[in-house]
């Protein structure tokens, strides 16, 4: 999650509270739909960096790199 994207949730939510002719749980619904959008693209990015890492090594390079950190 970039800085950028906290940032625009941070708005969105500024945004989201000062909509007066909402009732509490639309304004409760809205905001967790927000943050379930933004974190969903977060695990999506997670998750592919996880099973990059987890493939087996290619190159000599990357057997090296595994050897030392694993």
């Amino acid at each position: 999650m970039s800085s950028g994207h906290v940032y625009a949730l941070k708005d969105e939510l500024h945004r989201l509270q000062s909509m007066t002719h909402l009732t509490k749980a639309e304004n409760e619904f809205l905001i967790k739909e927000k943050q379930n959008v933004l974190f969903k693209s977060f695990i999506t990015v997670l998750e592919a960096v996880s099973q990059i890492t987890r493939s087996s090594a290619q190159t000599p390079r990357e057997r090296t790199f595994q050897k030392d950190y694993r």
